[in-house]
């Protein structure tokens, strides 16, 4: 029986709101990623927020891949600007933690997957930049906080040929979209390969087959995974095959 891989799911921190709790912290993650990696043949492990960042590669040791979800808004203090007036509610401890984690995975050479903050977590990482507020920064900016069920499509991207993506999904997919930042200066060594419409970015990839694999994109995969969209587990399928060592990006 082949040994599944082990994927380290980056937790974020949640504001308990039950009166007997009011106000204390809980590490957290949307089940629906557990179960995406579930069907995908990975053991997924919850990766808690540290406050000590020499304690990271420690918690990724036994690993074979890491997963970066959605979550809050970045503080922009991590990619040099000050806020501006629709940035959402950041929690720079966790950002601190989720970019940490990315460094340390890269560095230990393990594939690397960003899910819509996820992502935008990626992009800052690795040097780039995001829009604070796609919808009040980028002219013509398409709807992408959709109102419809999570797990409907709300609009089109189109995939760059060859890569990653577009072995999933092909030319261009219908996807679902729930987030307010986007990459803006896309970090140095990515490649675009997914782009809605209006120009909005929803897909990264590292160049370069001599690097270990790392993606992020900007919609959410899991969602859609759990209405049975195949292609989106798809997705999820071929991320835990690079981590159990199976062929090429």
């Amino acid at each position: 029986m082949r040994k599944k891989p082990k994927i380290g799911i980056a937790g974020g921190l949640l504001t308990a709101n039950e009166e007997i709790l009011a106000g204390a912290f809980r590490t957290y993650v949307n089940h629906n990623y557990v179960r995406a990696l579930e069907k995908a043949g990975a053991v997924p492990v919850l990766l808690p927020v540290l406050a000590d960042p020499d304690d990271l590669p420690a918690q990724l040791e036994g690993l074979d891949g890491l997963l970066v979800p959605g979550g809050a808004d970045i503080d922009p203090v991590f990619y040099g600007e000050q806020p501006r007036p629709r940035l959402g509610a950041t929690c720079p401890a966790s950002d601190r933690c989720t970019l940490a984690l990315i460094a340390d995975a890269d560095a230990a050479g393990l594939p690397i997957l960003g899910i819509c903050r996820g992502a935008q977590a990626i992009n800052v990482a690795f040097g780039g930049t995001l829009y604070q507020d796609q919808e009040s920064e980028i002219p013509g900016c398409l709807k992408h906080v959709q109102q419809s069920a999570r797990q409907q499509p709300s609009h089109a991207v189109t995939l760059a040929k060859g890569s990653f993506l577009a072995r999933i999904f092909g030319a261009a997919a219908q996807v679902n979209s729930f987030h307010h930042q986007s990459v803006k200066q896309l970090a140095p060594g990515f490649a675009v390969t997914a782009r809605a419409d209006d120009g909005v970015v929803e897909g990264i990839e590292r160049c370069g087959a001599q690097k270990n694999f790392v993606c992020g994109v900007q919609f959410h995969p899991e969602m859609m995974a759990e209405a049975d969209c195949v292609p989106m587990q798809t997705l999820f399928d071929r991320f835990v095959s690079l981590c159990a060592g199976e062929g090429g990006h």
